[in-house]
């Protein structure tokens, strides 16, 4: 078992020198472990309040009312996100998160509806459906060699399981020592932390892609022998 475990763990210590060896990948890897701990520790307080107020019923109208809303916009967001620098896109969802899960813990604190709880949950659940999408574009842009790049991608693996553990441990202690909303306010740090530390990194941004037919338009009107073809038929 022993022999198992040893290369792997020599294999993580391995990237995680590649990883201190680049300022820029560590802040973009800070940036994924406090957004994710921060999410999973936000569901596991969502859940708790959904389940006071309307029991499980209530849980599930919740998880499926930021599924299905984040499904439905995540298309029409990644194009648009498509057209930003990535390191833009997590620093904006970082701040989205974060005001929406202040304004979650304040409600909360002050006994306010329930029903505006549930929707900053959907506001924030919709920002996130981008982090992991530009996250991982973001990396191959920051990784200056395919091992660098690896070992980055390993790193982030890593940090993603610890986040899902830590995360509602984390929420689990807030929740016993005051409630929901000291959990709320934590994510928010967690989320604005994550938004901030990536803010102007630096790296080469890819060209920007335009549509084939946009191309095929500015060629047409480039030629002048392709007009009459263009109208004869």
């Amino acid at each position: 078992m022993g022999a198992r475990v040893s290369p792997r763990f020599r294999d993580w210590a391995g990237a995680l020198g590649q990883l201190a060896h680049s300022g820029t990948l560590r802040r973009a890897q800070i940036s994924f472990v406090a957004m994710w701990a921060g999410e999973t520790a936000f569901m596991v307080a969502l859940g708790v309040v959904a389940f006071r107020a309307g029991g499980v019923a209530a849980v599930g109208a919740v998880t499926a009312a930021r599924m299905a809303t984040a499904a439905l916009l995540a298309p029409f967001l990644a194009t648009m996100a498509d057209r930003v620098r990535r390191e833009r896109v997590l620093t904006w969802v970082g701040v989205i998160r974060a005001t929406m899960l202040g304004c979650a813990a304040v409600v909360t604190a002050a006994g306010g509806p329930v029903a505006a709880t549930y929707g900053f949950a959907v506001l924030a659940t919709i920002a996130m459906t981008l982090f992991r999408p530009a996250h991982s574009a973001l990396l191959p842009a920051l990784a200056k060699s395919p091992r660098e790049l690896t070992s980055a991608n390993a790193v982030r693996g890593m940090l993603d399981s610890l986040a899902t553990l830590g995360g509602p441990i984390v929420a689990a202690v807030l929740l016993a020592a005051s409630g929901p909303a000291a959990v709320f306010a934590a994510c928010s740090a967690a989320s604005l932390l994550a938004g901030l530390v990536v803010v102007a990194l630096p790296y080469d941004a890819p060209p920007e892609r335009r549509p084939r037919a946009v191309a095929a338009a500015r060629c047409s009107r480039a030629s002048p022998r392709s007009r009459p073809i263009a109208g004869s038929g």
